[in-house]
């Protein structure tokens, strides 16, 4: 049986940490945006779990403003607006 230094180990479990929490980063989960990284701060993000809200992250601010829609309305991404509940459809989430 080989024996495998333990510098290898705890190196291979910090670079697949780290793999693991870029590819899975705010924006891939439609939680609350990473603003830090956002560069078109005239995009909005969808919130997943409640398609009546979205949200923006205005030039400067360090946290994304939480924007509901009017009332019967709901946010779409490609559209990038909010629509009325008729319009509205589910749109499979993508990721990076």
């Amino acid at each position: 049986m080989h024996k495998v230094p333990i510098a290898v180990l705890l190196f291979v479990a910090v670079v697949g940490a780290i793999h693991i929490q870029q590819r899975y980063h705010g924006q891939d989960i439609y939680a609350e945006p990473d603003c830090s990284i956002v560069t078109d701060h005239t995009r909005m993000f969808r919130d997943i779990s409640d398609p009546t809200h979205y949200w923006v992250c205005a030039d400067g601010q360090e946290k994304a403003d939480y924007i509901q829609c009017p009332e019967n309305h709901a946010f779409m991404e490609k559209e990038q607006k909010c629509v009325v509940w008729e319009e509205w459809k589910w749109v499979e989430p993508y990721t990076k």
